[in-house]
């Protein structure tokens, strides 16, 4: 067999550049075909729809039939139903247009009037924007349904303008590749994301293809370093292959300990587990990596970046600022083992906080005030927390607000570790699939070591 040839980060850049160039056409074609002749693209905007719905129907149905599971049956009629409703019924498939953008509003409008409320219930001092997030959103609800099918035009010329929007993206990222660190950092600093609903489930997407094709990844494939420097900071956006693993959580690990925010208070947890008291733990990263992959069932995708000693600086004063606004909190079975040292483990082993605790000695902190105070889903999560936390040390590195979800940072990462300038410089994956992929705690080296 001929060996395969190594492909250069000089092709993979001239590869990237023209897929662009590709995208820019069709993006920016769209875009103007949207504001131009908003009429006729719905009426495409319909048929594609119906055809895409038909493939995705085909896929699902074969699905089923492999899996046997009654609820890939349900998905694929309900796909099915809606796939016809499309073909027969064009008048009522404008309804249906119309409708899912006045839902997709309404989720907008109670996301942030949750997330004002809480920040003025915390005294928040970015209530202000989410508050202004929410006018935006209710106004064009409003507009929306007082227009009715009327509001299909207004609909398009907001598609047409996001197109455009995305197609100057491509461009200022294409550029961005053969330009100085000022052209990179206003093509990141100003980067805009895929649309929520797609990016929250594209590293499932990826693991999907990972695990159900059953590629055979080489080992370099398993772990890439662009250049030689230091890897300072680790990045996890984690994903799996059903219930709320798919939409991921996201992680990050500094000096060998990983911090992450998220709702573990489970007693104290409202509105089906989506507003708690905001909780940060700090875990070894070996041990939280070895923990998420073998128990929890989850893939990690991982992105190192090395960071310079002002950024380690501003990073540690960060942190000392996020500890004087926490108390240490104790799991459930650790509370229950100081009033019984005979507690039995299995009691609570449904409850996350006790289960890593037990297992890596993770430490918890619940805040007392501010902004994180409050964890709530579509807000104050994981995601936003770590983005957070990343743009204050790196303004290069995308800030985002609003809805914000892993996925979202996991395009971002892949964006940025192709970019030969970024400070993105490694990116790897764990998986229980793939024992390699893990840490062999019971050595002083580890199986694979990202500072290696």
């Amino acid at each position: 067999m001929k060996p395969m040839q190594s492909i250069s980060l000089h092709q993979i850049t001239n590869w990237r550049r023209a897929i662009a160039v590709f995208g820019i056409l069709v993006l920016s074609g769209t875009g103007l075909t949207c504001l131009v002749l908003p009429e006729f693209n719905a009426d495409i905007f319909l048929y594609v729809c119906a055809a895409i719905c038909s493939l995705s129907a085909l896929f699902v149905w074969y699905q089923a039939f492999v899996k046997k599971r009654g609820f890939v049956f349900l998905e694929a009629a309900l796909i099915t139903a809606f796939t016809v409703f499309l073909w027969i019924h064009r008048q009522s498939g404008e309804v249906v247009i119309v409708g899912v953008f006045a839902v997709y509003l309404l989720v907008n409008v109670v996301a942030f009037l949750v997330q004002t409320v809480l920040d003025l219930q915390d005294k928040a001092a970015s209530w202000w924007y989410d508050a202004l997030r929410l006018i935006v959103y209710a106004l064009l609800l409003f507009a929306t349904v007082r227009s009715g099918l009327g509001s299909l035009k207004y609909i398009q010329y907001i598609v047409g303008l996001y197109l455009i929007v995305q197609a100057g993206q491509l461009y200022f990222e294409m550029v961005s590749f053969s330009h100085p660190q000022s052209t990179r950092y206003y093509s990141f600093r100003h980067w805009s994301s895929l649309p929520v609903a797609l990016v929250a489930v594209l590293p499932f997407f990826v693991l999907e293809v990972i695990t159900h094709a059953q590629l055979q990844i080489k080992p370099e494939r398993k772990a890439e370093r662009k250049n030689e420097e230091p890897v300072d900071l680790r990045v996890f956006v984690h994903t799996g292959l059903s219930g709320v693993h798919v939409f991921g959580h996201m992680t990050i690990a500094y000096e060998g300990m990983t911090y992450s925010y998220g709702n573990y208070d489970t007693a104290n947890e409202k509105l089906f587990r989506s507003i708690g008291p905001g909780i940060l733990f700090l875990c070894p990263d070996r041990d939280y990596i070895n923990n998420t992959c073998l128990y929890e069932g989850v893939t990690m995708f991982e992105y190192g970046l090395t960071l310079t000693e002002a950024q380690k600086k501003e990073l540690h004063a960060l942190m000392d600022e996020i500890h004087e606004q926490t108390y240490h909190w104790q799991s459930p079975y650790e509370q229950a083992l100081q009033a019984d040292p005979d507690t039995s483990f299995s009691a609570y082993e449904n409850d996350y906080a006790s289960r890593l605790w037990y297992r890596t000695g993770s430490q918890f902190y619940k805040f007392k005030s501010g902004e994180w105070k409050t964890y709530w889903i579509l807000g104050t999560n994981c995601s936003l927390f770590a983005a957070d936390l990343l743009n204050r040390i790196d303004p290069a590195i995308h800030g985002s607000k609003g809805i914000v979800t892993p996925g979202e940072f996991w395009e971002y990462f892949e964006e940025a570790f192709a970019d030969p300038k970024s400070n993105v410089i490694y990116k790897a994956w764990h998986s229980s699939s793939d024992p390699s992929t893990l840490y062999d705690l019971g050595d002083e080296n580890p199986v694979r070591d990202a500072d290696s």
